[in-house]
């Protein structure tokens, strides 16, 4: 994990474009947001003990929105409050904390801690797609769609297909 790190902190030192790519690093796929109304620096799509994506923040913690570092991350465990949208298609989504990262898993049952393995389906997506949006519950407001998963993410998929594959491959 500590490797994964390093590999984070080195990639999030890169400078933000308007088409970031999607790089393999340490054995996972790391990319940074092209928009975020968040703290979210970069993702990885990696393998613990099978496909996660792990958030990284600036400062590290939580994901929290951007200038607003006394709000509270109350979305860890809980369905409904984190989801991943895959040019259109909707996937539910339940966050970990780790020393490092926020990391997500696909929605799962009470008696999963509403954790279960990231769906498959959503992992042929990311490699398949132009967009991914990663969308938060974390204050009061609501989101332009109305929803209440105000404050997100989004990241461009092209290149994802490959450097998501070669990093999952030890987990599929």
């Amino acid at each position: 994990m500590m490797k994964m790190l390093a590999a984070a902190l080195m990639f999030a030192a890169l400078p933000l474009t308007a088409n970031a790519a999607w790089e393999g690093a340490e054995g996972g796929a790391m990319a940074k947001p092209v928009e975020t109304n968040t703290t979210i620096e970069l993702i990885s799509v990696h393998c613990v003990d099978g496909p996660v994506i792990a958030v990284y923040s600036k400062g590290g913690g939580p994901v929290l929105p951007a200038g607003d570092p006394d709000a509270g991350a109350d979305y860890f465990y809980r369905p409904g409050t984190v989801r991943a949208v895959v040019d259109g298609a909707a996937y539910p989504l339940a966050a970990a904390g780790s020393d490092e990262a926020v990391v997500l898993f696909s929605e799962g049952s009470e008696a999963q801690s509403y954790l279960k393995p990231l769906d498959l389906g959503l992992v042929g997506a990311m490699g398949a797609s132009k967009q991914l949006t990663l969308a938060f519950d974390i204050t009061p407001q609501q989101a332009a769609d109305g929803s209440s998963l105000e404050s997100f993410a989004r990241f461009d998929l092209a290149g994802a297909g490959k450097a998501i594959a070669a990093a999952l491959k030890p987990c599929l």
